[in-house]
């Protein structure tokens, strides 16, 4: 069932197309993070009195959370990918290599 699966997604694309998905997901997530939390900064400077008054605390929560959404994105478009596509193995055969020539 498992192998059936793997050889729709590399057969149809549908496998590269959905790590590309998820990896872009992970890049939204990450950007909208920054971009509020820059927000924050910018609207915590503009905000403060010379009275001194209170102002919002950071949302670490959610800092946190999209760090956490970021990364699991990331893992999990890494792992399909590598079980998708494995890496070939190369061996090296020493006896084959021809010795390099050393000019002086």
């Amino acid at each position: 069932m498992v192998e059936k699966l793997r050889e729709i997604l590399l057969t149809q694309y549908i496998g590269s197309i959905l790590v590309a998905l998820i990896a872009c997901n992970a890049v939204i997530t990450l950007t909208t993070s920054l971009v509020r939390d820059v927000f924050w900064v910018i609207n915590d400077q503009r905000t403060r009195s010379v009275l001194g008054s209170s102002h919002p605390p950071f949302a670490w929560d959610n800092l946190i959370y999209s760090a956490a959404t970021t990364l699991l994105y990331l893992a999990i478009a890494y792992s399909l990918a590598r079980w998708l596509y494995p890496g070939a193995v190369v061996e090296t055969d020493e006896a084959s290599e021809e010795p390099s020539v050393e000019q002086s």
